[in-house]
């Protein structure tokens, strides 16, 4: 006997709308997901952007607040950060809904006037801090109490439906940097898993921003501080130097008088003391001219003053006032007179340093042998160039001679007490007269060679009255 086959049985109508309905409200839960997925996504692309591309802590706040509000549709965004005691939470940017902003007056900015004090345990900042988890609650004064006016955020709450507010701790390797804070109008429990998992990557995405610009900011500052110091050193280096020329003035003249016999024949002895005085004077003057020329570079008032000159006679009178400096130390100073004068246009009192600090400086990092001393005309420039056989400069080490207040491995060695501002001038002189400037060396103890090339003729334009 053959057994008959089993029909199901049709379902009933109500059996049917219930299964529809099913499938309806299925198919709504997945475009939903689907949906937060997409804007999720497209909120993390655009934190992303804002993070790589802004460094200030507070124009990144108000940036990522305002972002992350649009993009997951929440009522209020605020990111916090902590104080280095520990004691309260700094509002760094908050942003609300349209409505909030209609709803209450000057929302945004009242709230940004209030610190989080963390005196309070039953605060849901504090115990985010504290166990560095997130916490949520019904209540906006569970996030801002004993801080803010308890009216004024029931005020908040109502107007803008708020069903419930989350703090997440912002933690790097150190600790606690701070802490976002949302409020929505939902509860907790009516966030899907997925938009917990998205929240929690968020707030992975704004801890990394955070801490950069929080170092950014550190920096920021240091640096501030370090220009106000530098500003300062500028300004006291600026009224010594001045303090110090007419006293020096004075001093030089008299001990040139003293030298010439003015005041009479001294002994043989007296005299050379005399004149030990004059050259350590002249020095001096040397250095105070230096901080002058420092101070007036940084200030914006180093000033060119053009006039047509004998290149020629500027070198030979700086070599004849070094003559006596590479005599006492012993070291041979080479000079061939070029036969024929070099008329170029320079400020004749700068560039004059120029050439004596090129030409000192090889002579005192020469303790043993020669140095000598080269101008020539080279096409429509004229250059300048000292060879000596001293201490070298070590690789690496030339593309930062002319910085400030940097001194070669060797050149500190050999004389320790310089001031490490004399090649920089000698850059600024140089760059003033749209001219180059450059050392060249084989290596320590293999001597070294500075050149200057400076343009014949300068292009002046007179001012109009």
């Amino acid at each position: 006997m053959v057994d008959e086959p089993t029909v199901a049985a049709e379902p009933t109508p109500d059996q049917a709308g219930d299964l529809t309905s099913k499938i309806n409200q299925e198919l709504y839960k997945r475009n939903f997901e689907l949906a937060v997925r997409n804007k999720t996504l497209s909120l993390l692309r655009d934190l992303y952007t804002i993070t790589i591309e802004t460094l200030a802590s507070d124009e990144l706040g108000k940036q990522v607040v305002r972002s992350i509000r649009k993009g997951l549709n929440f009522e209020l965004t605020g990111l916090f950060v902590l104080n280095k005691e520990g004691r309260f939470l700094s509002p760094i940017a908050i942003s609300s809904s349209p409505r909030a902003k209609e709803a209450v007056d000057g929302l945004e900015d009242t709230l940004m006037s209030v610190q989080i004090p963390l005196s309070d345990e039953t605060n849901i900042a504090y115990q985010a801090i504290a166990t560095t988890q997130h916490f949520s609650s019904t209540m906006l004064n569970d996030v801002w109490k004993p801080g803010a006016d308890p009216d004024y955020l029931k005020k908040i709450r109502e107007a803008c439906n708020i069903h419930s507010a989350m703090v997440y701790p912002l933690v790097n390797d150190t600790g606690v940097m701070g802490v976002l804070v949302f409020a929505l109008n939902r509860t907790y429990d009516d966030l899907s898993e997925f938009e917990h998992e998205s929240i929690q990557s968020i707030v992975d995405v704004i801890t990394i921003a955070l801490d950069k610009s929080l170092l950014y900011d550190q920096l920021r500052i240091a640096n501030q501080k370090l220009r106000e110091l530098d500003q300062a050193k500028s300004e006291f280096m600026s009224i010594a130097s001045h303090q110090l020329r007419t006293p020096l003035a004075g001093i030089v003249g008299y001990l040139s008088m003293l030298t010439d016999g003015d005041y009479g024949k001294m002994e043989p002895n007296q005299k050379e003391v005399v004149i030990e005085l004059y050259q350590a004077s002249q020095r001096l003057v040397r250095l105070v001219n230096t901080f002058l020329n420092v101070t007036r570079i940084e200030a914006g008032r180093f000033t060119m003053n053009f006039a047509e000159v004998n290149i020629v006679d500027v070198v030979t009178s700086e070599v004849k006032e070094l003559q006596p400096t590479a005599d006492k130390k012993g070291t041979k100073l080479i000079y061939a007179v070029p036969t024929e004068p070099i008329m170029a246009t320079v400020d004749s009192d700068k560039i004059r340093d120029v050439f004596l600090n090129l030409i000192d400086n090889a002579i005192k990092y020469t303790p043993e042998g020669s140095v000598s001393v080269f101008v020539e005309q080279d096409g429509d420039q004229v250059h300048f160039h000292t060879k000596d056989t001293g201490v070298g400069i070590e690789v690496g080490e030339s593309e930062h001679l002319f910085e400030k207040f940097v001194r070669g491995t060797g050149i500190a060695r050999v004389a320790p007490n310089g001031s490490g501002l004399g090649l920089y001038i000698v850059k600024k002189i140089t760059e003033a007269h749209n001219g180059k400037v450059w050392v060249e060396s084989d290596g320590p103890g293999k001597g070294s060679s500075f050149h200057v090339l400076l343009p014949m003729q300068q292009a002046v334009v007179s001012e109009k009255k």
